[in-house]
């Protein structure tokens, strides 16, 4: 026999019982339980019972963060006060310094057009960076100089 007769017959004998069935249920005698039991007689009042005892408050499970932190900048940073800036020479440099006990340290870097400059929130430009300002600057080591990434002014 060849496998769609076989299909053929077997969806026509899965009608079959399926028509058989819905036919036996329609005509079949509908049976209803009935309750019947005598109803329950009212319950005598029960004794008051005595108060629980007072529970300790649970303490408050530390529930996770919805939002993690986000990582924060993990490449080179140096933060101090600007010291100068030369935006008209090329490559536009700015010079920040910090003092550490007797020791000061000096950092001077690169600007370029890929620089981000930030200003609480703001994007600004670098003439907004102005000389005793607290910055932190990111850079990066290119070919020899040291080049900014970004400065976020405080």
């Amino acid at each position: 026999m060849s496998l769609t007769t076989s299909r053929t017959l077997s969806r026509f004998a899965w009608s079959l019982v399926a028509v058989f069935g819905s036919t036996a249920l329609l005509l079949a005698p509908q049976t209803s339980f009935a309750d019947n039991a005598a109803p329950a007689a009212p319950a005598a009042p029960a004794a008051p019972a005595a108060p629980a005892p007072a529970k300790k408050p649970a303490k408050k499970m530390a529930m996770p963060k919805k939002h993690p932190a986000k990582p924060r900048f993990k490449g080179l940073s140096f933060a101090g006060t600007v010291v100068a800036t030369d935006l008209s020479a090329s490559p536009q440099t700015i010079v920040v310094s910090r003092g550490r006990g007797k020791k000061e340290i000096v950092f001077g870097g690169a600007l370029t057009a890929h620089t981000t400059i930030v200003k609480g929130r703001k994007h600004v430009r670098p003439s907004a960076i102005k000389t005793g300002e607290k910055v932190v600057v990111h850079y990066k080591k290119a070919m020899g100089t040291l080049v900014v990434t970004g400065i976020w002014i405080r």
